[in-house]
């Protein structure tokens, strides 16, 4: 059973600012809670013309919060304000007042921490900028090659034809009279050719461009793959290229038609923008969508890589305890785990039906994982129990009743064979069938004359050795009302022998502790009053005083109230404890 479990599931950790474990504790900071506090107090009803003012300020301040905490504590207050962001854009997004270039970058950051953090979105890959640019008929490219040259992404985001966004800038024509006109007043060609991007044309180009980009995924998903700063740089090339009237020249590189291109790739950019951060009803943003999208992928790939690790688990065989408790923990692991991101996604409900229409996150089946294991917690109960009775097995002689106790227990442990699967079953036939041999080959005694001759054992045999060898103590305080309080500690041996450590006497000086096997009930029945009191001498003085009566009969009535007490102290002869009293070895009231 050589999984990396852990290798394997460091990959579900972490996933972002956007994908965060409801239990998990997120840092606070005082700039995040006056945040919280101002997004979820804001009431657009009441600022009426001052809505759109009062909104796009709490949006910048987002922005400034982020740049302020910089690039190492950026994700801390994303995830802080993460919730209160989305939930005030979802409320304001009606009322149209919000600057939609300012959701944008706010989406922007989100996506780009979730990209930043999740392995399972490295292999999205998205269209190059220049699909989005379609040539104008007329322009002639300065370089042949550039149209036929490979994206920087070479798989697109979607799978569609993608519609380019069309600049509809052409160069004026003139005749050859204007021409001459226009050398006879003073004016070049070149600032002809400054014209034609005037600022009407520059918000003509602006509004198209937000028009092309409202819905637009694809778009959506070229801002947030690309590095910050190279996207435009990379319009500006292509406008460049595919308007040559607009080219520039030696002479020109001062200014001039270097500042128009500039201007146009930035209306360009700005339109682009401004569309992907506004909502269209009942849809929210495209970058919202893209952002819903890309949750979904986190979970469903980490619920399916949780699948995987529990499926190849599951059909692990396990051959002893500890390989069983391995397994069992490993796939109680990989559970806990799953629920953990099933929870997250009841808690992020709100955001991943932000796009209408899509289909729900599909929960991989766990069925035969969660069969295994049911079967391996039953498995691993099973093997403590046979466990537990080789170590009672380890002596050389067991009393009859016991020896035969011991054996039906083992038949009961085969008899729960059905509540495993076929694959567990060699496992538990094999332990069961090791423990039963081991139980067999012990000697056994007749059960009384080995009562008597563990209770009759001088002090310094009963107090060594293993049978006095306890694993945890257990404490009870007893006040007889004529002593001072006094404790009995119990607990009990190898052979599941009731054992007591107790002050040698009561009273002052009290001699130090002393360990004890306390002798069974049925050890009393055939002996007088003062055979009883000389068993006694040999335990601690505690035990007298408790259980010593002034007949015989009271005495061993005492006494069984006394060792039921004592024994129903410790787990695990609290069994043994029920089947002494069904058979009538117990003579206190109770039997």
């Amino acid at each position: 059973m050589d999984v990396p479990l852990q290798l394997s599931m460091d990959k579900t950790d972490g996933a972002g600012a956007l994908v965060k474990a409801s239990s998990d504790k997120v840092k606070t900071t005082p700039a995040g809670e006056y945040l919280t506090a101002a997004l979820n107090d804001f009431d657009p009803d009441q600022y009426d013309s001052i809505a759109a003012i009062s909104a796009n300020m709490l949006l910048m301040l987002v922005l400034a919060a982020v740049i302020k905490a910089g690039a190492s504590r950026e994700h801390e207050i994303l995830a802080e304000i993460r919730d209160d962001v989305f939930a005030f854009i979802r409320k304001i997004e009606p009322k149209r007042v919000m600057d939609t270039m300012l959701v944008s970058r706010v989406r922007i950051l989100y996506i780009r921490s979730l990209l930043a953090r999740s392995p399972e979105l490295q292999s999205i890959k998205v269209s190059a900028v220049e699909c989005f640019l379609e040539k104008p008929n007329s322009a002639r490219s300065r370089s042949s090659s550039r149209s036929s040259s490979p994206g920087r992404y070479l798989v697109r985001y979607v799978d569609e034809k993608i519609q380019g966004f069309k600049v509809n800038i052409k160069p004026e024509k003139k005749s050859k009279l204007s021409s001459v006109v226009s050398r006879i007043r003073g004016l070049d060609q070149n600032t002809l050719r400054h014209q034609q991007v005037t600022g009407g044309k520059l918000r003509e180009v602006q509004e198209e461009a937000k028009s092309f980009a409202l819905g637009n995924k694809s778009l959506a998903a070229v801002f947030v793959h690309t590095p910050a700063g190279e996207l435009q740089p990379q319009i500006r090339s292509l406008l460049a290229e595919n308007f040559e009237f607009l080219s520039i020249t030696g002479d020109e590189a001062s200014g001039g038609t270097t500042g128009q291109l500039e201007l146009l790739s930035t209306a360009i950019m700005d339109g682009w923008m401004a569309g992907l951060g506004a909502a269209l009803p009942p849809n929210t943003d495209a970058l919202g969508q893209l952002l819903s999208e890309y949750a979904k992928r986190v979970f469903t790939s980490q619920l399916q890589h949780l699948k995987d690790i529990a499926g190849t688990l599951a059909t692990e065989e396990a051959d002893d305890v500890a390989q069983v408790a391995k397994l069992r923990s490993a796939l109680e692991s990989v559970d806990h785990k799953r629920r953990k991101i099933l929870q997250q996604m009841r808690n992020d409900a709100a955001l991943l039906t932000l796009e209408n229409g899509s289909s729900p996150i599909q929960n991989p089946s766990t069925a035969a994982e969660d069969a295994r294991l049911a079967s391996l917690i039953s498995l691993d109960s099973i093997l403590k129990q046979v466990k537990d009775i080789t170590r009672q097995s380890s002596v050389s002689s067991m009393g009859r009743s016991k020896k035969k106790a011991i054996l039906a227990s083992l038949d009961e442990l085969g008899e729960q064979m059905p509540s495993l699967l076929d694959i567990d079953h060699p496992c538990a036939q094999r332990q069961i069938a090791n423990a039963r041999r081991l139980v067999e080959w012990i000697r056994e005694e007749d059960d009384q004359a080995r009562e008597i001759d563990h209770a009759q054992k001088p002090s310094t045999e009963m107090g060594s050795g293993t049978e006095t060898d306890v694993a945890q103590w257990n404490v009870l305080q007893f006040n007889t009302g004529s002593t001072t309080p006094f404790i009995i500690k119990c607990g009990a041996n190898s052979n599941s022998e009731l054992v007591i450590k107790a002050d040698a006497k009561v009273q002052e000086p009290k001699g130090g502790e002393i360990v004890r096997v306390v002798p069974r009930p049925s050890v009393l029945e055939n002996i007088s009053l003062d055979e009883i009191k000389q068993l006694f001498s040999e335990l601690p003085e505690a035990l007298s005083l408790l259980a010593l009566a002034r007949t015989t009969d009271g005495t061993q009535a005492r006494y069984s109230r006394l060792y039921r007490t004592l024994a129903m102290k410790v787990p695990s002869l609290r069994d043994l404890v029920g089947k002494l009293g069904k058979g009538g070895v117990l003579k206190d009231v109770k039997s």
